[in-house]
């Protein structure tokens, strides 16, 4: 199936072409990199960040050939007891189930490992694909932020999702 590793610079060759001008974007705050480059220069400083224990920044490749197909991450807070998860993954493995994968093992991760108390995330208001991921893993829709984001040139409302630690641990029991 899939897994995650650790965040290099150079899997910004096989990304690139996954992200650039694609559609995967219009759910992103990002609007994605214009050059290979440029995405090469920003995974080697997330690389960095990632060894610093700073972030915590993933590719998520495919089990039977190791090739990139999407990036995710954990993003404390100052004081490392709230996060936030990210994740984008290339249009052509949608659907595929692996969004849901990838927040199972996050949520392990930043519960189990770096020690969270909660863990948030944001989607955009009308991308049920994504809110459908977070709800199948325990998220609880918290809110909605309304007009959360200038994307564009409009104003997007973002719902937010949430889980604690405690709600994490009473699901695995």
């Amino acid at each position: 199936m899939i897994f995650l590793r650790p965040i290099l610079g150079t899997d910004a060759i096989t990304l690139f072409p996954l992200i650039h001008h694609t559609r995967v974007t219009d759910t992103l705050l990002w609007d994605g990199p214009e050059k290979p480059t440029r995405l090469t220069s920003d995974l080697t400083e997330r690389e960095k960040q990632t060894r610093l224990g700073e972030s915590f920044m993933y590719t998520i490749a495919l089990a039977a050939t190791g090739a990139p197909i999407g990036t995710c991450s954990i993003r404390p807070n100052n004081e490392k007891y709230r996060g936030d998860l990210g994740l984008w993954i290339g249009e052509s493995y949608h659907g595929k189930g692996y969004g849901s994968v990838i927040v199972r093992e996050l949520k392990r991760i930043s519960f189990e490992q770096i020690g969270l108390q909660k863990l948030e995330a944001t989607v955009f208001v009308g991308n049920a694909a994504s809110r459908r991921i977070f709800e199948k893993n325990g998220f609880l829709l918290e809110g909605t932020i309304r007009k959360a984001v200038l994307k564009r040139g409009k104003l997007l409302d973002e719902w937010l999702f949430g889980i604690t630690r405690e709600e994490y641990l009473a699901v695995r029991k």
